[in-house]
């Protein structure tokens, strides 16, 4: 790993020495901070934490690697729900088509290797620091420990679902024999709990989650009675680890803490009304977010940005020919009282409910523009003329949906079925439970699957639902063209494929002489 650990050091005195610049922060600093004086103080190593969660949605190299958000459409262009309209631009094709993850020498794998892996880089860094700050109250270095903590868990477990085999909860007996069939000792990605150039070997999927819930535990500790963040949840709080704890445990078939968690974590929040629902996805002062980016028009880089691509109304190069789609049958699923419906097009000469992209120029519809049934407008920007937006990485509703299926997977269909009651109801006034709920849990196309596809389409999750329920992408039915999306309509990719599986990147590889590649 020692090429991209010396990356991470510039990244974070980047960040720091940068602190100065609205572009480099979530909030607007007062002084600029020379990077040797991050721990003289608190307020210096505030700034620095700021600086990593730039880093989450800050542009790489690429205007398809806008951070975290980049990954978020990346992992749904490679489920079956969202469906492109035309060939569009080159960027995000080959994920769409199933190809950038499976080459070694292709930006998808060294982008999201080095995006996590940076963010662990810069908290580890923090974390080794906090406690000789002599200004620092016990009170303050916890929560900082608790947010890198959780950052660094967060992390490692993107990297593992990405990086290895889905886990597999077979016997305990799995990693005490070795028996090299399991997914659990099957190699998954380094574990890095202290910053450092030494090069490091794969650690086995079930020693990265090992290590991932260990910081999660600790986070959640070290965030109890940590301040309120306002109305910019930008930073992890207590919630938000819980909530990452609920991803983890519904991934390692825990269901126990999986119900446990999320259902801890919305507590406190209340989801939001049908008025909110159609307000574009591009505001965190929404009731029921509880993680995201505050992205600001300064920080935009010339070109990218996640609205850029999955807006609807922001005239780029990428949605004018290209309107996202709703997968057919998904679409069909909804009923006409189901505020979700509205977020879709029914109805191609509708340029009322679904003018698309927008000429800032004119505040008018742009000539030309490709539209077609079932196009979206979920995410849309509040001024069209910049595509600028706040970023949802977690909201409530998801935690509805994580403690129902868990719910379900224990037997408990009635508890699983009041929960998902709530959320139905919220976006459904005439929804009512179904008289036969045994059939709640099924993964394919149960009551909470459907629910959570339809609730979190477009936030980042197809991929990793598929990944993690030993599901075939199957794209049949869903309006995709074999032309278009190249895998999935016709032959569905089963769950055993070994494309399920990112490659590690070719410069990690060249650099870390214990790296070694899954089988191709």
């Amino acid at each position: 790993m020692k090429r991209y650990l010396s990356i991470l050091t510039v990244l974070f005195f980047l960040l720091t020495l940068g602190a100065c610049k609205k572009s480099y922060l979530d909030t607007t600093p007062s002084d600029q901070i020379d990077a040797a004086k991050i721990f003289d103080n608190i307020n210096n190593v505030k700034v620095a934490l700021n600086g990593i969660y730039r880093a989450t949605y800050m542009q790489y190299s690429d205007q398809e690697q806008d951070g975290h958000p980049a990954m978020m459409i990346v992992l749904d262009f490679m489920g079956e729900d969202i469906v492109h309209t035309a060939t569009g631009t080159v960027y995000f094709r080959g994920a769409y088509r199933w190809t950038d993850h499976r080459s070694e020498l292709n930006d998808l794998p060294y982008f999201s290797y080095r995006l996590y892996y940076r963010i662990i880089a810069n908290a580890n860094i923090l974390l080794e620091g906090i406690d000789r700050v002599p200004d620092a109250t016990e009170a303050q270095k916890n929560v900082i420990k608790g947010e890198c903590l959780a950052l660094r868990g967060w992390a490692h477990f993107m990297l593992v679902q990405l990086f290895g085999m889905r886990y597999d909860k077979t016997t305990l007996s799995d990693v005490s024999s070795q028996n090299t069939t399991s997914a659990r000792v099957q190699l998954g990605v380094p574990v890095v709990t202290k910053y450092s150039l030494d090069p490091q070997p794969r650690n086995t999927v079930e020693e990265v989650y090992i290590q991932v819930n260990k910081d999660l535990d600790q986070a959640i500790t070290l965030l109890e009675g940590a301040p309120p963040r306002g109305l910019y949840r930008t930073h992890i709080d207590k919630s938000v680890a819980q909530g990452i704890k609920a991803r983890v445990a519904l991934t390692q078939q825990n269901w126990t803490d999986a119900a446990y968690y999320a259902q801890e974590a919305l507590k406190g929040y209340q989801l939001m009304s049908s008025t909110a629902y159609l307000d574009g996805f591009s505001d965190m002062k929404n009731s029921e977010w509880m993680w995201g980016a505050h992205q600001l028009p300064e920080q935009l880089p010339a070109y990218g940005s996640f609205f850029a691509y999955m807006s609807s109304n922001f005239n780029s190069s990428h949605t004018r020919p290209n309107p996202k789609k709703i997968s057919i049958s998904l679409y069909n699923s909804l009923t006409n009282t189901d505020i979700r419906r509205k977020l879709f097009c029914d109805n191609i000469n509708d340029y009322i409910n679904f003018p698309g992209v927008i000429d800032a120029s004119t505040g008018q519809p742009v000539t030309g523009q490709t539209r077609a049934l079932y196009m979206q407008k979920k995410f849309v920007v509040a001024d069209p003329a910049v595509s600028a937006g706040d970023i949802p990485y977690m909201r409530v509703a998801e935690m509805y949906l994580i403690a129902a299926e868990a719910k379900a997977k224990l037997g408990l269909l009635n508890e699983a079925a009041d929960i998902i009651d709530v959320l139905a109801k919220n976006r459904d006034p005439n929804y009512t439970r179904p008289d036969n709920i045994s059939d709640i849990a099924n993964d394919n196309n149960g009551l909470i699957m459907m629910q959570r596809r339809i609730e979190l389409w477009g936030e980042g999750f197809r991929f990793l639902d598929l990944k993690r329920l030993k599901l075939s992408l199957d794209r049949s039915g869903t309006g995709s063209t074999a032309t278009l999306a190249n895998v999935g309509v016709n032959t569905p990719i089963s769950a055993d494929n070994v494309r399920w599986q990112f490659l590690i990147p070719r410069r990690e590889i060249q650099a870390n002489p214990y790296m070694v590649q899954n089988p191709l």
